[in-house]
């Protein structure tokens, strides 16, 4: 079983266990998350990036250690503390915008990011190169609860259309956030793009762990 690591503190288990749901509906994984302590609207910037390291450097830790699990994905697209909690536990650890961004180099050589922060994940920003045609934040959004505004679906799709018309083939999430309001879904509908979402990123390298079995 995947342990997913949610990098935004809630009390709602329905939303902090809305990545297992999609995984295990879009592709039959089964996984729990958990989220770090006192960060209630996530890592939108260095100062929350670096109050966060530590605390999800000790959830990974403390999901190794359930005997159920057989991986464990930290769910941001900054990939925050990766490697140190890669060094940390004796199972894999997927990073979220690492896996998205060699999914979309799949599908596209030319990609469009959907961002949170003004600050394209480094990760993702390396593992694209060339293949990244530009990187865009919707309208009134500073942080991941701006994503559950009702008007961020419209500003979403307004700045996918403008990657579309900068050249872009392919959409990437640069933020979870944006699989937990189903956002794939309706630009697919709307602008007919291939869209990688990073929960289902996710899934496709975990899928890939398991077959080692």
């Amino acid at each position: 079983m995947l342990g997913i690591v949610r990098v935004w503190t809630t009390e709602d288990e329905q939303l902090l266990q809305e990545h297992s749901v999609l995984l295990r509906q879009r592709m039959g994984i089964h996984s729990i998350s958990d989220c770090i302590p006192d960060q209630p609207y996530g890592i939108y910037n260095q100062e929350s990036k670096a109050a966060a390291l530590p605390k999800i450097t000790a959830l990974v830790k403390e999901i190794a250690a359930d005997a159920d699990i057989d991986a464990i994905s930290i769910s941001c697209a900054a990939d925050p503390a990766l490697d140190v909690s890669r060094a940390a536990v004796s199972i894999p650890v997927i990073g979220a915008g690492e896996a998205g961004a060699h999914a979309a180099c799949m599908i596209s050589d030319k990609i469009g990011v959907l961002g949170l922060t003004n600050k394209i994940p480094e990760a993702i920003e390396t593992v694209l190169g060339e293949r990244l045609v530009g990187h865009l934040v919707p309208d009134g959004v500073t942080n991941t609860t701006d994503l559950l505004k009702k008007e961020t679906t419209a500003a979403a799709i307004s700045s996918a259309r403008q990657l579309i018309n900068q050249g872009a083939t392919a959409i990437l999430f640069a933020c979870t956030g944006y699989s937990t309001i189903h956002l794939k879904e309706t630009i697919i509908k709307e602008l007919a793009v291939p869209v990688i979402d990073l929960v289902e990123a996710q899934g496709m390298a975990y899928s890939m762990i398991r077959q080692r079995r």
